[in-house]
């Protein structure tokens, strides 16, 4: 008995709705691969209305090059000139911000920051990321539209989007709030005991590595953004009249850093590592390698465009099984000002006095929620926190970098110890509190 054999169903390609809506578009408008490249880009902000995303957008470019039994392939410059890139056409906040102001325009300052607004998905819901990062784009929209001389008038009226600014400030303050319920711990790679040790056996006679880059963040509690830029300079007033940004008995300072809204100034100087020269000679030692190019700057390419993936992808390769979160960049700086701190706050601190130290080691110039308590990480369990005195004493004394004049004579007299140690915090405490006046 003869079986018949299986007949096999040829399955046709699905066509793809976008490759679909080019083949009408050619059609309408009788475009094809004899068009010059200046015809083609006559149509293309219409197509390009018709192509929600760079999903469709590919797809059109891939049926383009792929061409039909009616029509041929188009060439490269015809596929750039209908279907061009977005990417380029996207306006930076800064650009935005210079266009603007030379157009002194109101509405164009209002439109622009609308667009800088969140714009949600299809189902309009905006999720929280979105919603930050657009507030920090229309901060960053008013900063440098007054930088380039828009009038403050305009900017304070047609410039701020009052909803969005509450939303996110609502949901920054939900994070903050839920960091402090559940802190973190210091990953095991990073506690102090491992970063003190590997800062005090770099050799600076031979090119760093990616893990001395690392150590020297969490040193100097930097931003990957600051390692190219930040400057430790050593300050004394020659005059009665010191400028405002100096504090009596701080001689170490910082220049260079990022995020200062306003007329940038020093900032005071507290790191992990006691000895300011010391600090200044391992940043400094980055920095040339840097510009050596040695080593690879952890945020910028050669070229000045942002790639910070290499240096994350590394540090969060040193991620233990002990570990409960990733490490990332901003973790490293957090890391840095708790241990910073613990340094330089002498027998029995506080925990006030401890969040005070923190918010100077992470430089911040202004009152934030409850800064110093985000950064007060714990060391894992099985690790002691730093004593006030970490080192073996064989570094030089401290004093000049961020202790007061005060802190000299406390071994002197072990009864007075604990009373200058409230002094001193009391008068830092105090310092702080002028400052966020």
């Amino acid at each position: 008995m003869s079986t018949a054999e299986p007949t096999q169903k040829t399955r046709k390609a699905k066509t793809n709705k976008f490759v679909l809506i080019l083949e009408q578009f050619l059609e309408r408008y009788n475009l094809s691969a004899e068009s010059s490249p200046e015809q083609l880009s006559e149509h293309a902000p219409e197509l390009n209305a018709l192509l929600p995303d760079w999903k469709a957008r590919k797809c059109v470019k891939e049926a383009l090059a792929r061409g039909t039994e009616k029509r041929s392939a188009f060439s490269k410059e015809q596929k750039e000139a209908l279907v061009p890139d977005q990417r380029n056409m996207i306006y930076s906040v800064r650009k935005r911000a210079q266009e603007v102001t030379k157009s002194e325009d109101k509405w164009d300052i209002f439109i622009n920051t609308l667009d800088l607004g969140p714009k949600g998905s299809k189902d309009g819901v905006i999720d929280d990321k979105e919603m930050v990062a657009s507030s920090s784009n229309q901060s960053r929209f008013r900063k440098y539209l007054a930088e380039y001389g828009a009038d403050r008038e305009l900017i304070d009226r047609y410039a701020k989007d009052s909803k969005t600014t509450t939303a996110s400030n609502k949901i920054q303050q939900e994070r903050t709030e839920k960091r402090l319920a559940n802190p973190g711990r210091t990953p095991e790679h990073f506690t102090f005991e491992k970063v003190h040790r590997r800062l005090q056996n770099i050799d600076t006679s031979k090119i760093p590595s990616m893990q001395d880059l690392a150590d020297v963040i969490v040193m100097l509690s930097m931003r990957p953004a600051e390692v190219s830029s930040l400057q430790i300079i050593n300050y004394k007033p020659d005059s009665e009249d010191p400028p405002a940004w100096y504090k009596a008995g701080y001689s170490w300072y910082c220049t260079g850093c990022r995020k200062q809204r306003d007329k940038p100034m020093p900032m005071r100087l507290l790191s992990m590592e006691k000895d300011p020269e010391r600090a200044r000679e391992l940043l400094t030692w980055i920095q040339d390698a840097i510009k050596a190019g040695k080593l690879r700057d952890p945020v910028y390419t050669e070229t000045g465009k942002r790639n910070n993936v290499p240096f994350a992808k590394f540090i969060k390769s040193l991620k233990t099984n002990q570990d409960e979160d990733e490490i990332t960049p901003e973790l490293l700086r957090k890391i840095g000002a708790k241990h910073a701190s613990m340094v330089h706050a002498g027998p029995n601190p506080t925990p006030q006095h401890l969040d005070n130290l923190s918010e100077i080691a992470l430089r911040h110039k202004i009152n934030r929620l409850d800064a110093g308590k985000n950064y007060a990480l714990g060391d894992p369990k099985s690790k002691k926190e730093p004593k006030s005195e970490p080192e073996t004493g064989d570094g030089p004394n401290p004093q000049t970098q961020a202790s007061s004049p005060a802190s000299q004579s406390r071994n002197n007299d072990p009864k007075k110890s604990q009373t200058m140690d409230m002094d001193s915090m009391l008068a830092e405490i105090a310092m702080l509190a002028e400052i966020r006046k």
